[in-house]
């Protein structure tokens, strides 16, 4: 049997280049079967919300005199290298940790296996596979729900439940499917397959004089990367990119509209040369609804803007004030398209603060 490592996270939100973890919890299963458990509280660094709180149980106070992730990295990736990362959502966890492994100097590689897309393979009569549907459905035993550890432990459990009412040949074909091999051009290093992250945000193709040949948007970066290099060549314009890309460089945003902005705003930077031309820019602004400048949230980040013109994006408060004093671009058409669909969920500053 492959080692398996199963894996929860408690964290202090949802988007994993903002926010920091607050607690591990791993399952660790050997190739003879042998069972460990482990358990760490984490100081995020950062404060925790009452909503989180809330959630998780997991207090400031409890989190005060934990250590941070970058004391117990060595301890976490011990735990993990050598077998098969198993998470319910695997994305959001195995995101947070590579994550906190990058800002601790710590490579963090390997496959993971998600069970909310392994329970829908393996059950598609059921239409719910969130691990509450999953608790109730296969009657596992949860000790405290949000908890990392008995989270993991609830994994492990439909792990085992899994493999008594299904057959070895269901389960390796479900498994087979979560992890297509990563399609890139052969003069790209197939390495990179392994560094790309499954989270919204742009990537970059460029050339071998770094010029940009191509920038897209994507809700899974890796995923779509992939997609687009296997999709069949239908014009010259496919060849020259798969032909001339000798850099891919990509940018994690938290979610669909930061990918949109800053999708909009590199390519108005530095225009791709083989995608088509940006449409035409000329005209006024329209009518700005606000005296000041506004945000636009998205999960944990603000978008900030003032009259139609995207100032850039703070992942802390912290970083508003150097926004508002940058440079400001001027009036760009599809950047206003973008933010136009989101105008009734913009705040005034005045009114944030």
């Amino acid at each position: 049997m492959q080692p398996l490592a199963f894996v929860d996270l408690e964290t202090t939100g949802a988007t994993a280049a903002v926010d920091r973890i607050t607690e591990i919890g791993i399952v660790t299963v050997d190739a003879d079967g042998r069972v460990d458990e482990w358990q760490q509280l984490v100081n995020p660094g950062q404060p925790i919300s009452p909503f989180i709180e809330q959630l998780t149980g997991i207090s400031n106070a409890m989190v005060a005199t934990a250590p941070p992730f970058a004391a117990v990295a060595g301890e976490t990736l011990a735990r993990l290298q050598g077998r098969l990362f198993v998470a319910h959502n695997a994305r959001f966890d195995h995101g947070f940790l590579k994550h906190e492994f990058k800002r601790a100097g710590v490579r963090f590689r390997g496959p993971a296996l998600c069970t909310v897309k392994l329970s829908r393979a393996l059950y598609p009569e059921h239409q719910r596979h969130s691990l509450d549907a999953l608790i109730e459905r296969h009657r596992l035993q949860a000790a405290a729900r949000h908890r990392a550890l008995a989270d993991a432990q609830l994994v492990h459990q439909f792990w085992q439940i899994a493999h008594r009412e299904r057959t070895p040949e269901q389960i390796a074909t479900a498994i087979a499917a979560q992890n297509p091999p990563c399609v890139l051009p052969p003069q790209i290093d197939p390495a990179l397959a392994e560094e790309l992250p499954e989270t919204p945000g742009v990537f970059e193709l460029r050339d071998a004089a770094g010029q940009a040949l191509w920038i897209s948007r994507a809700g899974n970066i890796a995923r779509q990367l992939s997609q687009f290099f296997a999709a069949p060549e239908k014009t010259s314009r496919d060849r020259q990119v798969r032909e001339r890309v000798q850099h891919i460089v990509w940018h994690e945003t938290a979610g669909e509209i930061g990918a949109r902005l800053l999708e909009a705003r590199l390519r108005a930077l530095s225009p791709p040369s083989l995608q088509r031309p940006r449409r035409n820019h000329s005209g006024p602004a329209p009518r700005w609804p606000f005296a000041g400048p506004a945000a636009l949230r998205e999960l944990s980040t603000l978008h900030l803007v003032d009259q139609w013109c995207y100032l850039g994006t703070a992942e802390t408060p912290d970083a508003l004030p150097a926004l508002l004093t940058a440079p400001r671009p001027g009036f760009d058409a599809d950047i206003y398209a973008i933010l136009s669909k989101h105008a009734g969920q913009l705040t005034s500053l005045e009114a944030r603060s």
